[in-house]
């Protein structure tokens, strides 16, 4: 019933007829699959079709119980990234309100979001902590006064530079508000997953960031900071978005067959070592994004060609 709900969101006004490429940028896409910490609940993205030369993202809510599909967000400037706080009473979401991206929280009892990061540079992507209390998230280093100085009198031949800074990740306190620098020096890091203890996360990354072959492995790193420590390099050229599962034993990730292109598949592997194994075998068509179930068993997953669909793919174990 999930599969039917989502895709009637993302059906063109024409209806079921086969659209052509020229009606791809009419339709909707669904993305950026979440489950509740209880599992009743989905919030995912819909990626509006294009105003001008703009795609607006909006969040939306499915209460698996009901069926019911409830939009979360309207500004005119997209919210993106909903992230559960742990004890499912609120959503965090990545909006550019001020000038930049950066964390809004939003509370599912009623009420306004409220921002709760503060900074020059957008946040590129954020995990909450097991316990609720961090936010660990990428964004580039803050510019110097002198660096602001230089935009501001738009001095182009010495900040053209200004858009390639490393991401670096960051831990972010919520009660204090105090943040604190986890990675420096040449790594490209992204897509930072909290492991379930609390203790550390995982991340993709690379410390070759300027090679135009892909050098992206999978490395751990401490909550408090420290060295990364690779974990293993994915099979194929490329991958993606990965997630740990709930249980904290297992590791998924998008991942490309035989070194193509794109994000095709989904892989799984052991956290503490193993051979990866392909869990999904599609012949067609990317995945845009998956999510685990609550209990591990299950994973969401929105894949598509010119549309969106939604699979529930079962018995993981």
């Amino acid at each position: 019933m999930i599969f039917v709900l989502l895709v009637l969101l993302l059906l063109p006004a024409a209806g079921f007829a086969q659209i052509t490429p020229e009606q791809v940028l009419d339709v909707r896409q669904i993305g950026d699959l979440r489950m509740s910490p209880d599992g009743h609940q989905v919030a995912f993205t819909v990626t509006e079709p294009v105003k001008g030369t703009e795609r607006n993202v909006d969040i939306y809510l499915l209460d698996i119980g009901s069926r019911q599909i409830r939009q979360l967000t309207y500004s005119p400037r997209s919210e993106t990234s909903p992230r559960w706080r742990p004890d499912g009473k609120a959503l965090a979401f990545l909006a550019d309100r001020d000038g930049n991206s950066q964390i809004y929280l939003l509370p599912l009892d009623g009420g306004e979001a409220m921002r709760l990061t503060e900074g020059k540079h957008s946040i590129q992507s954020f995990d909450w902590s097991p316990d609720g209390k961090q936010i660990s998230f990428l964004a580039p280093e803050p510019r110097t006064d002198e660096e602001d100085k230089r935009i501001r009198d738009r001095d182009d031949a010495r900040v053209v530079d200004k858009d390639n800074r490393l991401p670096r990740l960051w831990v972010f306190d919520v009660a204090t508000k105090k943040i604190r620098q986890l990675t420096s020096g040449p790594w490209r890091v992204s897509d930072p997953q909290w492991k379930p203890d609390g203790e550390g996360l995982i991340v993709i990354a690379s410390n070759h960031p300027e090679l135009d072959v892909p050098t992206s492995k999978i490395y751990s790193i401490s909550a408090s900071g420290g060295d990364l420590v690779e974990l293993f390099s994915p099979p194929g050229s490329r991958f993606g978005q990965m997630s740990i599962s709930p249980d904290g034993k297992t590791l998924a990730w998008q991942g490309a067959r035989d070194n193509g292109e794109g994000s095709a598949d989904v892989y799984v592997r052991p956290l503490a070592g193993g051979e990866p194994r392909l869990f999904t075998h599609f012949t067609s068509g990317l995945i845009f994004s998956f999510s685990w179930s609550r209990d591990g068993q299950q994973l969401f997953l929105a894949k598509g060609n010119q549309t969106s669909d939604v699979v529930l793919i079962s018995n993981f174990r």
